[in-house]
C-alpha cells in the first residue's frame, strides 16, 4: 500500500509539472506582452524647447526733440539731454560763427579763400579741393552746409580764424554764450577724431538752442533750403544732404551728419503758417529711418504730408 501511495504521488508531481508549467509560462508572456502594449500605448513626452529669444528692433534714435522755434520749449522727446557725437551737426556752428563775423564786418561773403594743405587732406564727404585753389567765401559756406564738404568746412576756418585751432576756440565760445552747456567741439568739421582723440559732442537741448540762433539769420537758412548747386564754375554738382528739403512741404533747413559712432543725425526745421518747429534726431541706424522719423513728427505737429519718397543717402564719413 505505501508503494502505491507513493507512486501516486510520483505521478501526480509529474502530472502537475508537465501541466502546470504551461499556465505559468503563459502568465509570464502575457504579462511581459501587456507591459510592453502599456509602454506603446503611452505617448511619448516631447522634449523641452526652449523658446527662441524675442528679437528686439533698434529703435530708430538714441535721442530726439521736437521744438516750438519761437520759445524752444520742447514739444515731446526722449533722452533730450544725453551728450552724443555731433558728426557733420557741427558745420552748423561754423556757420552761426562765420554769420557773426559777416555781420561784424570781418568778414564778405565775396572774399577770394585760398584752399590750403590742410584742407586738401580733409577726408569724407569733399569738394576735392586742391592746395592754391581759390573760392569765394560763400562758395565754400554753401559747399560746407549743402554737401556737407569737410575740405570746404576746414578752409573757412582757416581763414576766418587763423587756424582751425582758433576757430575751435570761437565755437566754443559761442557755444557758452548760447547756454549750450553739454556741448564741446575739437574740430570744425565733425570727422571722426584721430586715435586717442574726441569727438565734438552735443544734445537735442543744446542743438534747439544751435538751431533757433541759426534761424535768427536768413542767410543760414537761404543757404541750407537749397536743394542741389553747383561748384567750381559749374562743373561739380552738389546736393543738399538733407533730403527732406523740397520732399516734406515747409522744410529749408538746417543740417544733417553721419558717422560710424555717431550714426545718422540731423536737425531739420519746418514752417507752415506763422509756426516753425524744429527736430532733432541723434543716432538713427539709417538714414531712411532718420528721415522718416523726422518727416512723421513734421506730420504731425504740422499737419505735412511728404510730397514725394524720400530718397536715402549714401554713408560718408561725416556726411549725410
Amino acid at each position: 500500500m505505501k508503494r502505491i501511495a507513493f507512486s501516486a504521488v510520483i505521478v501526480l508531481l509529474a502530472v502537475h509539472g508537465v501541466c502546470g508549467s504551461e499556465p505559468l509560462a503563459a502568465t509570464k508572456t502575457t504579462a511581459a506582452a501587456a507591459a510592453r502594449s502599456q509602454l506603446a500605448a503611452k505617448p511619448k513626452t516631447p522634449p523641452k524647447v526652449q523658446p527662441a529669444p524675442a528679437v528686439q528692433a533698434r529703435p530708430p534714435y538714441e535721442a530726439y526733440a521736437v521744438a516750438d522755434a519761437a520759445d524752444g520749449h520742447v514739444l515731446e522727446g526722449l533722452n533730450v539731454n544725453v551728450r552724443w557725437p555731433q558728426a557733420s551737426l557741427t558745420k552748423l556752428m561754423l556757420a552761426v560763427v562765420v554769420i557773426d563775423k559777416l555781420e561784424r564786418g570781418e568778414l564778405r561773403l565775396t572774399d577770394r579763400v585760398a584752399a590750403t594743405k590742410n584742407s586738401e587732406k580733409m577726408g569724407g564727404t569733399q569738394v576735392f579741393l586742391k592746395a592754391g585753389e581759390t573760392f569765394t567765401l560763400e562758395e565754400l559756406m554753401k559747399a560746407a552746409l549743402i554737401e556737407s564738404a569737410n575740405d570746404a568746412a576746414y578752409a573757412v576756418a582757416e581763414y576766418a580764424a587763423g587756424s582751425s585751432d582758433k576757430f575751435v576756440n570761437l565755437m566754443n565760445a559761442k557755444a557758452r554764450a548760447l547756454g549750450m552747456l553739454d556741448t564741446e567741439f575739437h574740430c570744425v568739421h565733425g570727422l571722426p577724431p584721430a586715435k586717442g582723440g574726441a569727438d565734438n559732442i552735443s544734445t537735442c537741448s543744446d542743438m534747439i538752442r544751435l538751431a533757433r540762433e541759426a534761424l535768427q539769420h536768413p542767410q543760414i537758412l537761404e543757404w541750407t533750403s537749397i536743394e542741389q548747386t553747383t561748384f567750381r564754375s559749374g562743373t561739380l554738382v552738389i546736393s543738399n544732404k538733407n533730403k527732406l528739403v523740397g520732399r516734406v512741404p515747409g522744410v529749408d533747413g538746417l543740417k544733417t551728419g553721419y558717422t560710424r559712432r555717431a550714426g545718422f543725425n540731423i536737425v531739420a526745421t519746418a514752417k507752415t503758417g506763422d509756426r516753425r518747429l524744429i527736430v532733432v534726431v541723434l543716432g538713427s541706424p539709417e538714414s531712411r529711418i532718420r528721415n522718416g522719423f523726422a518727416t512723421d513728427k513734421f506730420r504731425e505737429h504740422l499737419l505735412v504730408q511728404p510730397a514725394e519718397p524720400i530718397e536715402p543717402v549714401e554713408r560718408a564719413a561725416s556726411g549725410g
